[in-house]
C-alpha cells in the first residue's frame, strides 16, 4: 500500500534537468541545466549551473525563479556569470533564494541561452522547497494482522528537520492517514491511527512540511486459498451459449478451511471463446460466487478456461482450471417414434427422428447416426443398428434382428468438430410373448337342451418355439342367437399341457368364445368361437 508523491521524488539536494524546444534555429550544440538545492541547508540557496557548447559563442545566460508554474511571473531574475570555459564551451553560474514561508513546493527554473548568431535556448528544470519531515518511533499493535484479525494501531511522531545543524523537533496540527483513518498531530507531534492491515502511513505536503510515506511496521500474514468450481452448460457447446461458471473460495484459516469473502475472481478465456470480456465479481459472505460469459460466434473454436481468485493483502491468489471449451453448432435428434411398443418377442425394432443442426449447418456431410440399447437406460449403452446421413434429415430404422428383451433405446449422433453430439431422449421398449388359442371346439352340436356342453382348447405361448401355456387364465364367454352382447361364463386355469376345458349346461342356441388376457409378459391371445345348436 505504499504511495509515492511527487515531492518525494525530490531528495533533500536537488538536481534536475529538462529540454525545452528552441525558440529559434540556434547554433547550440549542448546545453546542461543542473539546479542544486539542499534543504537542510542554513541557506536555502538553489545553485544553478548551465554547460553550454556554441558554434558562435555564448552573449548571455539569464535564470527566472518561478513558483510551481512555467507560466508564473517570475519572483527572481538574473544574469548567470560564466565561471568556466570559454564562450563557445564554457559553465555559466548564479543563485537563486526561495521563500519556504511563501512559496513552500514546487520551483522552476527557466535558462535563456542567447548566442551570438541571435538565437536563443531554453532550458528548464525544478526543485521542491520545504522543510524535511520524518516519523519517529513508528510502531504497529499487534505487530501481526491477519484476514481474522486485520485491525492495527500504528503510532509515532511526526518530526521535522530545518538544518543540518538543528535536531528534529515535533509538528503540531498537520494530517497523517493510513488509508483509511486519519489523525491529526498532538502538541509534541504524536499520533494514533487505527486501520487494518499493512497500511503505509502517508503525510501529504501541508504548507512548508515535506510530504513523506513510511513503511508500515505491521506485518501481514497470508492465508492461503483455493477454489471449487463449475461451468454449465457442459463443456461444448453452441455458439452464444449464456455459459455459467459458479464456485466457491476457501482460506486456510486458523481453524481450516474457511468461506473467502469479498475475493476478486477472474474468469481466464482462450481467445476467441467469448463474445465479449467478461466481467470480474466478488465472492460472497459465504465464499460463492457466479460468474458468466456468451459463447463466441466461432464455430470450431476451441481453448481453455480457467477461474483466478485475485489475491490481496491477506489472502493468496489460487487458480482452478475448468479445462477447455469447445464451440459447436447445436446438433439435436427430434421426433423420436418406435413403432409397435410393446412388441412382440423375436420382432424387430422400427424406429425413426430427425437430426437437426443449427444454427449452422456449415456443409458437413457424412453424418453417423446409431441406434443403442441399454438394459437400465443409464449405463453400457450398445450400439444395435447405425446409419450414415448425407446431411442432417430424417431417418428411419427397420432392421432384421430380433429382438428378445426389454431394454431402452435411443439415438444418438456422436458430434464432430464442428457440431456439438446429440442424444434423443430415452425410450422404454416391452417386449412380451405372443398367444394363441388352438383347437377351440364346443360340442356336441347340436345338443338337446339341458344337456352338457363341452367348451375346450389349447393355449399356446410364441417363444423361441410354440410351447403350451400352463396354469394361464382363460375366460369363456356365451352370446345367445339374436344378441351383440357378450356374457363371460366362466374363468378357467389351463392344464400342464396347456389345455382348458369347462361343462356348461345347453340351455339356448348360440356361440361360444374363448380369450387369454395377457399378463406382463405375455400379450392377449386370440378369439376363437363355435356356434352350437340347441334343440
Amino acid at each position: 500500500m505504499r504511495r509515492t508523491s511527487s515531492l518525494l521524488a525530490a531528495a533533500a539536494l536537488a538536481a534536475t534537468t529538462l529540454t525545452v524546444p528552441t525558440a529559434a534555429h540556434a547554433d547550440v550544440s549542448d546545453a546542461k541545466l543542473t539546479v542544486s538545492f539542499d534543504r537542510l541547508a542554513e541557506d536555502r540557496v538553489a545553485k544553478i549551473s548551465v554547460r553550454v557548447t556554441s558554434a558562435s559563442g555564448v552573449t548571455g545566460v539569464q535564470a527566472h525563479g518561478r513558483y510551481e508554474s512555467s507560466t508564473a511571473e517570475p519572483y527572481a531574475t538574473l544574469d548567470l556569470k560564466r565561471t568556466q570555459g570559454t564562450d563557445t564551451d564554457g559553465v555559466w553560474e548564479g543563485e537563486i533564494r526561495p521563500d519556504v514561508a511563501a512559496r513552500p513546493g514546487t520551483n522552476v527554473v527557466d535558462t535563456v541561452i542567447t548566442t551570438a548568431d541571435g538565437a536563443t535556448t531554453l532550458r528548464r528544470a525544478w526543485f521542491i522547497d520545504c522543510f524535511t519531515t520524518s516519523v519517529e518511533g513508528l510502531a504497529a499493535a499487534p505487530a501481526v494482522v491477519d484476514v481474522e484479525h486485520p485491525d492495527v494501531a500504528l503510532s509515532g511522531r511526526l518530526m521535522v528537520q530545518k538544518s543540518h545543524d538543528r535536531a528534529p523537533e515535533p509538528v503540531q496540527g498537520l494530517t497523517v492517514d493510513a488509508y483509511p483513518a486519519q489523525a491529526t498531530t498532538a502538541a509534541d507531534g504524536s499520533f494514533v491511527l487505527r486501520t487494518q492491515g499493512g497500511a503505509d502511513v502517508h503525510l501529504q505536503a501541508q504548507g512548508p512540511y515535506c510530504a513523506l510515506d513510511e513503511d508500515s511496521p505491521a506485518s501481514v500474514r497470508q492465508q492461503a486459498t483455493e477454489i471449487s468450481v463449475r461451468m454449465t452448460p457442459g463443456s461444448t457447446v453452441a455458439p452464444y451459449t449464456e455459459m455459467s461458471v459458479d464456485g466457491k473460495v476457501l482460506r486456510h484459516g486458523s481453524a481450516g478451511l474457511a468461506p473467502a469473502a469479498g475475493v476478486t475472481v477472474a474468469l481466464d478465456l482462450a481467445s476467441g471463446l467469448a463474445e465479449y470480456s467478461p466481467p470480474q465479481v466478488k465472492t460472497a459472505a459465504d465464499g460463492t460466487f457466479h460468474a458468466f460469459f456468451t459463447a463466441a460466434r466461432g464455430v470450431g473454436s476451441s481453448g481453455a478456461v480457467a477461474v483466478e481468485a485475485k489475491g490481496g493483502e491477506f489472502l493468496t491468489g489460487s487458480r482452478a482450471s475448468l479445462g477447455t471449451l469447445n464451440i459447436r453448432n447445436k446438433a439435436a435428434i427430434d421426433d423420436f417414434v418406435l413403432r409397435g411398443a410393446p412388441m412382440a418377442y423375436g420382432d424387430p425394432i422400427v424406429a425413426d427422428g430427425t437430426l437437426t443442426i443449427r444454427p449452422d449447418y456449415t456443409g458437413v456431410t457424412n453424418l453417423p447416426v446409431y441406434l443403442e440399447y441399454s438394459w437400465d437406460g443409464k449405463t453400457g449403452w450398445k450400439t444395435w443398428a447405425q446409419q450414415t446421413l448425407p446431411l442432417p434429415k430424417s431417418f428411419f430404422f427397420d432392421t432384421s434382428k430380433p429382438v428378445t428383451k426389454d431394454a431402452y433405446w435411443r439415438f444418438r449422433y456422436p458430434g464432430g468438430p464442428l457440431n456439438t453430439p446429440a442424444v434423443s431422449p430415452v425410450k422404454y421398449v416391452d417386449v412380451k410373448y405372443r398367444t394363441q388359442i388352438y383347437d377351440f371346439n364346443a360340442s356336441p352340436e347340436p345338443v338337446k337342451k339341458g344337456k352338457s356342453i363341452t367348451v375346450k382348447g389349447l393355449l399356446n405361448r410364441f417363444m423361441d418355439k410354440a410351447v403350451p401355456g400352463p396354469n394361464a387364465p382363460v375366460s369363456i364367454y356365451f352370446k345367445p342367437s339374436g344378441s351383440s352382447k357378450w356374457t363371460q361364463m366362466a374363468v378357467v386355469k389351463t392344464a400342464s399341457n396347456g389345455w382348458f376345458s369347462k361343462v356348461f349346461k345347453a340351455s339356448k342356441d348360440g356361440t361360444w368364445m374363448a380369450s387369454y388376457n395377457g399378463s406382463a409378459n405375455y400379450f392377449a391371445s386370440n378369439k376363437p368361437s363355435d356356434y352350437v345348436d340347441v334343440r
